[in-house]
């Protein structure tokens, strides 16, 4: 809320680490992180059930969105270590849910497909994944959510742009 002069005080105001009265609760990125890490952690406990685990979800969804696709662009955009992907798909492919082929140009690239029984796998962990979402968003509106998810692909966006690098 604005004063008369059209500032905001600085009670209300976002405060960051270094400034005086910062609380770590009020901190929108500390917050990102905590509610990340419990997602994931109410995924984990919900898979746990079926034997299965977040990053077989995550494979799979990447898959269902573009199949076939390459080790490293599962590993990038399922925010997972190489070596962590390859040990995952190797079981996976022991299962039967997924098939590697080098690609036909370029023999150091490994292309994953998803298999009919990768399908009927991600259809159950979709019901579970679900059932999470539901309740992680319960009491938000489609209007609230839309906004939240272009918020974080601005932050995201942001955030590659490291002045580090």
């Amino acid at each position: 809320m604005s004063d008369v002069r059209g500032k905001t005080p600085k009670s209300e105001s976002i405060l960051k680490p270094q400034d005086k009265g910062f609380i770590l609760d009020e901190y929108p990125l500390y917050n990102l992180n905590r509610t990340a890490t419990t997602y994931i952690d109410e995924m984990s406990k919900a898979m746990k059930d079926i034997d299965s685990n977040i990053t077989v979800w995550r494979i799979l969804m990447l898959l269902d969105d573009q199949n076939p696709s390459t080790v490293g662009d599962l590993a990038r955009k399922s925010v997972t270590k190489m070596s962590t992907v390859t040990r995952m798909l190797s079981r996976m492919e022991a299962e039967g849910m997924v098939q590697r082929e080098c690609q036909v140009d370029d023999r150091r690239i490994i292309l994953v497909s998803m298999t009919q029984k990768g399908k009927k796998t991600l259809v159950h962990l979709k019901s579970i994944g679900s059932l999470v979402y539901d309740r992680a968003v319960e009491g938000i509106s489609e209007k609230e959510i839309r906004s939240m998810t272009r918020i974080l692909k601005k932050i995201r966006a942001n955030l590659n742009r490291s002045p580090y690098v």
